[in-house]
């Protein structure tokens, strides 16, 4: 349940702030509270957690497409968690130094903040592979837009490479996770182990 939250916050408060009529001051302090809300989520979720046993925890599993071997699975190992814990400290301190600046263009910034941050504890809970491509892929939109718009003197080149190397990048990904998961016979992470 703690681990669909953390998805789930960041992906929301990006919906609200996107879509919410408000100043650039309250959209900024929105997206604060939500970044640390997120951050105090992953707190209790570090209290909660039994480093001692090598096990998953956390974790939610709904089957998707079972023939396939799909499936919605998330959850976390000690290394994932402190990973997903590195992702929502510096996103929420990315989102308030942006709200100390006072960052133009702020609905597009801090939604596309919270919203890499979702993606990004996404792809560190999944357990399943081609979930973990989805969240990958879900990630990188909001990368493209933030270098393309907030990246500097020469963020178009920049952003053109970026999508040309992780698209060739992505496509390999998705071919190998693929043929991974026809030989395995499922695209779980814990079952083909």
């Amino acid at each position: 349940m703690l681990t669909n939250l953390l998805i789930v916050l960041p992906l929301v408060g990006a919906l609200v702030v996107w879509t919410a009529p408000l100043p650039r001051e309250g959209t900024a302090a929105l997206a604060v509270l939500v970044a640390l809300a997120e951050v105090a989520l992953w707190v209790v979720t570090l209290v909660g957690f039994d480093f001692a046993s090598p096990v998953l925890q956390d974790s939610a599993q709904r089957e998707w497409f079972g023939d396939l071997g799909v499936s919605y699975h998330v959850g976390f190992y000690g290394f994932s968690l402190w990973l997903a814990g590195l992702t929502v400290v510096v996103g929420a301190a990315a989102i308030g130094f942006g709200a100390w600046v006072g960052r133009d263009r702020a609905r597009a910034y801090y939604g596309l903040m919270l919203f890499l941050i979702g993606a990004v504890v996404g792809v560190f809970a999944s357990q399943d592979l081609l979930l973990f491509y989805v969240f990958f892929e879900a990630m990188l939109i909001p990368i493209y837009v933030l270098v393309g718009v907030w990246g500097g003197p020469n963020r178009i080149s920049a952003t053109v490479t970026f999508v040309i190397y992780t698209m060739a990048g992505s496509l390999l990904m998705l071919a190998s996770i693929v043929a991974f998961g026809l030989a395995q016979g499922t695209f779980s992470l814990i079952d083909s182990g």
